[in-house]
Order: structure tokens, then sequence, then C-alpha cells
């Protein structure tokens, strides 16, 4: 009589756990909140991080800059005009805001918030304060960042 194999369940439950392990990890990285997806993006910004900050914009955000341009402008900024390699910020205060859009013409979204952020850069012309309305919008699940050019 033929000896069957038992069922191979040790490669089917490491599969399973290397899923599992990706899914936690992606969710590690996506914004569950407005305030979450705003500290993201300054963390990657205060860190050197501008690819990863522009990979949390909306992509209306990501159709006014590529990514490329982004980067090089961003970093320009801080760099060469601030004279700064990295910045602190707060969080300030966060509203809920209806009907809101980007600039005219844009699409209106039904529901954002509004999240005022302090940026505190110490340069080589002295220590001075930021102050930027961040729009933060749900889009397919997740908040990203918006800007306002009205």
């Amino acid at each position: 009589m033929r000896r069957r194999k038992p069922f191979p369940l040790i490669p089917i439950a490491m599969i399973a756990a290397a899923i599992l392990l990706l899914i936690g990890i992606f969710h590690l990285f996506t914004p569950s909140s407005p305030k979450t997806a705003v500290q993201l993006f300054y963390t990657a910004e205060q860190t050197g991080n501008f690819g990863g900050a522009w990979d949390l914009f909306h992509p209306l955000m990501q159709d006014r800059f590529t990514k490329n341009a982004y980067v090089t402008e961003r970093s320009h900024i801080y760099m060469s005009h601030y004279g700064v390699t990295t910045f602190s910020f707060e969080i300030l205060k966060q509203k809920k805001v209806r009907r809101w859009r980007m600039a005219k013409g844009s699409p209106v979204f039904n529901e954002a918030r509004l999240i005022k952020v302090r940026q505190t850069f110490k340069s080589k012309f002295g220590t001075f304060d930021v102050l930027q309305d961040v729009y933060v919008v749900k889009e397919k699940g997740d908040w990203k960042i918006v800007w306002e050019y009205e």
C-alpha cells in the first residue's frame, strides 16, 4: 500500500505569516488619522526624506509637482535658502472643513481636515517660524496631504 505524503502545513503557515507581516507593515506606514498623516509628512521632511513626504500627497498635489521636482525644490529651499538641514515642527490645531477645494476649478472635497503646523528653523539668519495650513483628505481610504492654492 502506498503511503501518502503529509500535508505541507509548515510552508503554508510560513506563507500566511509572511502575508500577515506585509499587511502589518503596510498599515504601520499608512496614515490612520489626519494628524498621523501630517506627522508622517513633516517627519519625513525633517529627516530629508522629501520623496517619502511626496508619497503622502493627494494625487492632485502629485500632479502639481513631479516627485523629482518636489525633492529638488524642497531640499534647495531648506538647505540653500534657509541654510538648515532639519527643523522642528508642532501641530497646533485641527478642525473639520466641509466643501473645501485646493484651488479654483479643482474638485470639491466634501470633507477635509485643516491642520495648522508650525515649523521652526534655526538657521544662519536666526530662528524663525513658518506657519502653514495643511489640509488632509481621504483618498481611497488613506489620509493624504493637500495644500491650498486659492
